[in-house]
């Protein structure tokens, strides 16, 4: 998918501008747009030193550090501007960014593997029933500590089952979904925050508040069967490199 700028409506991604029909103006290519997804994603939710940005206690960045970042490490991207990090954050489909267009500064909403603290995030219009995601091996684990924060800093919740359903396919081919009571455990003290329109996070839910949703049948977009067929494509190539390079020190030795 192409990232592209309409002159009467703003940027866009697609082949035409969504409101008028416009073919626009080439921002980034497809192969541009990836690889800076990637990039962007890893400095506000993972590694923001690689690239010599600061992220605030609340996760924001500047827009200038980041775009300054990337052209310094990143010889491919040695002409990025700033409006290029901006035009990507404001077009990006999953909601996964907040920007302060005022200041110029971003911040990944959820996602983190680093601590953030956002707490600042919305704590209204948090539906009474969220949904989670997990593989059959951890069944037995989660119902006996409940559900906790582990690499990622938060507890990442599904507004839907389809949409719970359809982020578990990313980590395991058989997803179990279960329904968190979000109304009961906030009665409980229990603070729940939205990231996205779809997004919610927390730090931890206790059992009681867990119960295995009915398991139903979900449609996959077609998009979101190619992400994952391309993700597990990745994961197997790298689990590949990993037992050649194990079988290569066991050779040498």
């Amino acid at each position: 998918m192409k990232l592209k700028m309409c002159e009467a409506h703003g940027p866009f991604r697609g082949e035409k501008c969504p409101i008028c029909g416009s073919e626009g103006k080439l921002i980034l290519n497809d192969w541009e747009l990836e690889a800076l997804s990637k990039i962007i994603t890893g400095i506000l939710r993972h590694f923001p030193e690689k690239f010599n940005v600061k992220l605030d206690e609340h996760g924001w960045a500047s827009i200038s550090d980041i775009s300054l970042g990337i052209r310094n490490k990143e010889r491919k991207f040695r002409w990025l501007k700033d409006y290029h990090v901006e035009y990507f954050i404001l077009t990006d489909p999953k909601g996964r960014f907040q920007m302060d267009p005022d200041k110029k500064l971003v911040r990944a909403v959820y996602g983190h593997s680093i601590d953030v603290d956002l707490t600042d995030l919305p704590r209204d219009n948090i539906p009474p029933k969220l949904y989670y995601s997990i593989s059959k091996e951890e069944e037995e684990f989660i119902n006996e500590i409940g559900i906790k924060a582990g690499e990622r800093r938060w507890v990442h919740l599904s507004k839907t089952y389809d949409e719970a359903y359809i982020a578990g396919l990313h980590r395991t081919d058989e997803p179990i979904v279960l329904e968190i009571n979000a109304a009961e455990a906030m009665n409980n003290g229990i603070e729940f925050f939205r990231a996205t329109k779809t997004i919610y996070i927390t730090k931890e839910i206790p059992p009681k508040f867990i119960k295995k949703a009915r398991k139903r049948k979900v449609e996959i977009p077609e998009e979101e069967l190619k992400e994952i067929e391309l993700e597990k494509k990745r994961k197997e190539e790298k689990e590949k490199r990993r037992r050649e390079r194990e079988e290569n020190i066991e050779e040498g030795r």
